[in-house]
């Protein structure tokens, strides 16, 4: 089941918490996670050190719409399945 996730969740960078969004991924059974472009920078401030940011969590692809199309390709977070997508 594709979700978004809630508004409050990684929406300021002080209250992320991986432990948080790993009981709501199991608690919902969450197969796609939708964020905010705000909310995926905030959680990707909270991974460690690398080339780039995570693009699934706990085998979850990650979903950001709102991101500007460039920006999702070169993190690899792009829909693959979107309309005209090959």
């Amino acid at each position: 089941m594709k979700k978004a996730l809630p508004e409050k969740m990684f929406g300021e960078t002080d209250q992320p918490r991986l432990t948080a969004l790993r009981n709501w991924v199991l608690e919902n059974e969450v197969t796609e996670i939708e964020m905010s472009e705000r909310q995926f920078w905030n959680f990707a401030q909270l991974q460690p050190i690398a080339e780039k940011p995570w693009v699934t969590f706990m085998g979850r692809q990650l979903r950001v719409p709102n991101m500007p199309a460039d920006a999702q390709k070169r993190l690899g977070i792009d829909d693959k399945a979107a309309p005209g997508a090959i």
